[in-house]
């Protein structure tokens, strides 16, 4: 996740999944021409069950499912039926997070990105060499590096330097939520384009176009909605992949008060879960991976995202609390005032489900949704924050004037594409 394009350090792996999924697509498109379009499919088609002979990629049903309904809650000022609308949205996935050619690549909604590496210059000029603050304490060689704020999430991998800037992690994760925003911004462009069905597309897709993300994801539009097979049925649901993914809701007593909280443990990521194993330990600054965080709780409260890591999971002899403004770049970075990440070495959050915590008790509730692991749609009535600052509080936040964009660096991919 960064705003420049990667140097050419060697990347064994990733260099093979990117050659698979080229490999996949390039039978499909030529070097510089998208498909001809639009396609005819039969009402009612769907994708299939996994084990259905024919199936190209794979997708968790319960992803899928997210996305289906946040579709449907689109609107769109032009004829973009829902199936078209669905298919735009699920193309640049595929390039994103996970070529998806068997069940246990099918993309998981709780992907945290794994290379957002420091340089090893510290330095606000770029988000590469501002990666250093997004270790606790704007520290790289802190022994807390495991109490790591990944700044890209989720299935579509959105970052907070740039469209990712307004949501949590746990609204990331949260595909139904984010497939709203994604599939909003779709149609506005696909209906505001002119020209033909592809060229529309193509406009629908432009955030995704560097290194030929439009023709790739035309590619998988056409694989999914019927280049040489009918509707979908190349597309293959794969059970026990939820909308959040493994991400869980909780309610948690923090400053005295019960607020929603979301607790994330990589471990039990569903789906592709490559990024949770690849390095578990957390990888040194400039050594070409960043480090895969401990468990940690999501809070969304006055208009910051909080992050919380407990001594219980990490197993540090410390909690840990990093929070971002919402809107703003978790780097800290030259002219954009607010941004970065505000760290503090202590936190009184208690995860009310978990009774080796000890919970004390709180003067109100206020209840997380019903829903597997939904991300609120409102902040939760205000929850003060601990008399006085916590100790150790390091680092003054910077706040965004103008939101920039950066480049996202798809892991399973190896493609570095626009954040929009």
């Amino acid at each position: 996740m960064s705003d420049l394009v990667p140097t050419a350090e060697p990347r064994p792996r990733r260099r093979v999944l990117a050659a698979t999924l080229a490999a996949g697509i390039a039978l499909a498109i030529t070097a510089t021409n998208l498909l001809p379009g639009p396609l005819d499919h039969a009402a009612g088609a769907g994708p299939v069950p996994a084990g259905t002979p024919g199936v190209t990629r794979y997708f968790g049903r319960g992803a899928y499912d997210g996305i289906r309904a946040a579709v449907a809650a689109t609107p769109r000022s032009c004829d973009l039926p829902d199936d078209t609308l669905a298919a735009l949205v699920m193309a640049p996935i595929f390039k994103e997070v996970s070529a998806a050619t068997t069940p246990e690549t099918a993309p998981s909604p709780m992907t945290l990105s794994r290379w957002d590496e420091w340089t090893g210059a510290r330095s606000g000029s770029n988000n590469l060499n501002a990666n250093y603050g997004l270790y606790p304490f704007w520290d790289p060689s802190t022994a807390y590096s495991r109490a790591y704020w990944t700044p890209g999430i989720g299935i579509f991998q959105y970052d907070s330097a740039g469209v990712g800037a307004p949501f949590t992690a746990a609204e990331l994760m949260d595909v139904q939520h984010i497939a709203g925003d994604v599939a909003g911004g779709m149609a506005g462009r696909y209906c505001a384009s002119g020209g033909d069905d592809y060229a529309r597309r193509a406009a629908a897709w432009q955030p995704w176009g560097g290194l030929g993300g439009i023709g790739k994801s035309e590619a998988l539009f056409q694989e999914m909605l019927g280049l040489d097979a009918p509707a979908w049925s190349r597309i293959g649901l794969v059970d026990g992949i939820e909308n959040a993914g493994g991400m869980v809701a909780r309610t948690c007593v923090t400053g005295g008060q019960t607020v929603p909280c979301w607790y994330v443990d990589p471990s039990r990521a569903q789906g592709a879960n490559w990024w949770a194993l690849d390095d578990p330990s957390g990888g040194a600054p400039a050594s070409g991976e960043a480090p895969l965080p401990a468990p940690f709780y999501v809070v969304k409260r006055n208009g910051f995202e909080e992050r919380h890591f407990m001594a219980i999971d990490t197993g540090y002899p410390v909690n840990i609390q990093g929070r971002r403004q919402l809107g703003l770049n978790a780097r800290p970075r030259d002219g954009q005032p607010g941004s970065g990440i505000q760290w503090f070495e202590a936190t009184d959050l208690c995860d009310t489900a978990r009774p080796e915590m000890g919970c004390a008790p709180a003067a109100a509730s206020v209840a997380p949704p019903a829903t597997d692991a939904a991300a609120p749609a409102e902040d939760p009535p205000a929850a003060p924050v601990p008399a006085g600052p916590p100790p150790m509080l390091r680092g003054t936040p910077l706040t965004i004037e103008e939101m920039l964009g950066s480049l996202r660096l798809g892991p399973e991919g190896g493609e570095a594409a626009p954040v929009f």
